[in-house]
Order: structure tokens, then C-alpha cells, then sequence
């Protein structure tokens, strides 16, 4: 079971990484410029949920983002002491952390920070504690980020309005959200598993189209090694969509906004990632539209 949360964590924290952060970690202003290795060596081998290289308005920093269904069987606050040095060592700039917490009983004693000081010697380190639960769940749904419909129903509902109605809306605006039918297949499916969490099997399945959970490339990535590549296509999806969107923040710092969204449907035709990672890279030192529309056409 725990293998299913991770998939459908990895689904939102990778493929939606801005949306992810922006409106559920609540970073101000900022640009994805790169969504690094999530495998630290430390004493033991560790993939971390998300960890992004971000541009704000005055630094480029790293955003590392923790997923936990329940409480950690390790104190949350050793695990970030050991995240936060390695990534600062690794990258040498600041690294900001975070923990979401899914069920709506987890995290409710975490402190948030981890500190000591004694024989001249102090350490502070201080994290971002998130609970579903505590989030506007209809404000999420208005935004209408598919990557985030998934979590919905572990948010917290309108005032007066039952836990079955609530869930019948995140199906129901999930459902609606205008993706495509192999996307809404892998949206649905994260929906359930999160859902899951709270929710009863019975009134879960009821709702869902029938073998949504069992047929769903995404579903079955982690369950059979043979369908890994559904997941991975659909993270890809993800990723190309938020580093388009990125290149376009980033022109339209410099440039006429209007002209640079007239780049984005010949963008969109771009299929390898890489190639659009290397267009993000060289938009800092692009000196005109003209020479970035030009490059652009060499793809």
C-alpha cells in the first residue's frame, strides 16, 4: 500500500512541481529552473519526494518537499537535519524544507524545527510543517491545477458540507478539469489512492469509473515493474508543461509579454524534455527575442 502512495506523491510533487509548491507549500514568486537527483548517499540510500532548483525574485535556492501519509517512523526533525546538510554541501546555497502531511491525524506533534546548543556550539534548523487538512479545499479546486485535484479530498471542506458530498465534488470538478482522457485516467487514480486515506474502499470504487484502480497505467507503476513507463510518461507530461512555463516566466521578465506567449504553441510541439531544459537554461543570457525565437527554430 505504501508503494501506491509514494507513486501518487511522486505524480503531484514531479509532474506539477510549481502548482505543487506555489499553492499547497505556498512559495511566493518564483520560477522552476530545474527538478533535481532525489537520491541522497548517506548512511543509507534515500529518495526524497521533490527537490527543486528555484529562482526567486532575489536568490536561487533549493526547495526540498517531504511527503508523509502518517508520522515518520524517524523523528521528522533528525530526517530534515540530515536533508538539509547534504543539500547545502551538495549545491553550496540555501535550502528551504517541507513536510506535507496527508492524513488528517499526521504531523499534529511535529515541532517543525530541530535545535541544540551547548560547549560554544549552537544548531537551528527550522522547517515547513503542511496539513491537508488545514488547506481550503475549495479554493484548490478553483484553481483549477490538475496536479493538485488528486489531493482535494484530504483538504478541508465547506463549512456544513458532509465528508461524502465533499468527495463527490473533487470527483466530480477532477473529472471535468478539460485533460485528456489518459490524463484524467492518472488524475482519477491518485484521487483514489489519496482518498483512501480517509475514506471508505466501498464509497470510493462507487464513484470512480469501474477498474479505474486496477487498470490505470499509473496504478499499476509501482505494482508491476513491466508498466513503470505509464508513470514515467506521465511525470514526463508534467515536467515539459511546468519547464514551458518556466522559459515563458522567464522571457516575459525581459521581453514583451504578449509576444513571448505567441512562443508557447511552438514550444508545446517540442517532445524531448531535454531539449526544452536546455532552451530554460539559455533564457538568462538571451539578449533579444529575436535570438531566442531563432534557436527556438533550430529545435
Amino acid at each position: 500500500m505504501r508503494q501506491r502512495y509514494d507513486s501518487a506523491a511522486k505524480f503531484v510533487t514531479l509532474g506539477y512541481p510549481k502548482p505543487f509548491a506555489e499553492h499547497i507549500l505556498e512559495y511566493p514568486n518564483f520560477v522552476v529552473l530545474e527538478a533535481l537527483a532525489t537520491e541522497q548517499i548517506t548512511l543509507k540510500t534515500h529518495h526524497t519526494d521533490s527537490t527543486l532548483k528555484v529562482r526567486f525574485p532575489d536568490e536561487i535556492a533549493i526547495l526540498h518537499n517531504e511527503i508523509q501519509s502518517y508520522n515518520s517512523r524517524e523523528p521528522m526533525p533528525f530526517r530534515f537535519a540530515g536533508y538539509n546538510g547534504f543539500l547545502i554541501r551538495e549545491h553550496q546555497m540555501n535550502v528551504y524544507c517541507s513536510v506535507l502531511y496527508l492524513h488528517p491525524r499526521a504531523g499534529l506533534d511535529d515541532p517543525g524545527f530541530y535545535a541544540y546548543s551547548g560547549y560554544g556550539c549552537e544548531y537551528k534548523h527550522t522547517y515547513r510543517v503542511v496539513r491537508l487538512v488545514e488547506i481550503d479545499g475549495e479554493s484548490i479546486l478553483e484553481l483549477q491545477e490538475p496536479g493538485l485535484l488528486p489531493l482535494t479530498p484530504l483538504m478541508k471542506p465547506p463549512a456544513g458540507m458532509s465528508e461524502i458530498r465533499w468527495l463527490d465534488r473533487c470527483i466530480d470538478t477532477t473529472a471535468v478539469s478539460g485533460v485528456s482522457s489518459e490524463d484524467l485516467d492518472l488524475l482519477l487514480a491518485a484521487l483514489g489512492i489519496f482518498g483512501g486515506l480517509v475514506y471508505n474502499k466501498q464509497l470510493i470504487d462507487e464513484r470512480l469509473p469501474e477498474g479505474i484502480m486496477q487498470e490505470s497505467p499509473f496504478f499499476q507503476a509501482h505494482l508491476q515493474e513491466a508498466e513503470e513507463r505509464g508513470l514515467e510518461r506521465g511525470l514526463e507530461r508534467g515536467q515539459k508543461m511546468g519547464t514551458i512555463n518556466s522559459i515563458l516566466t522567464l522571457l516575459s521578465d525581459q521581453f514583451q509579454p504578449e509576444a513571448v506567449q505567441a512562443l508557447k504553441p511552438r514550444l508545446e510541439t517540442i517532445e524531448d524534455l531535454e531539449r526544452l531544459k536546455e532552451l530554460l537554461r539559455i533564457v538568462p543570457r538571451t539578449q533579444s527575442l529575436e535570438a531566442f525565437t531563432q534557436n527556438l527554430q533550430e529545435s
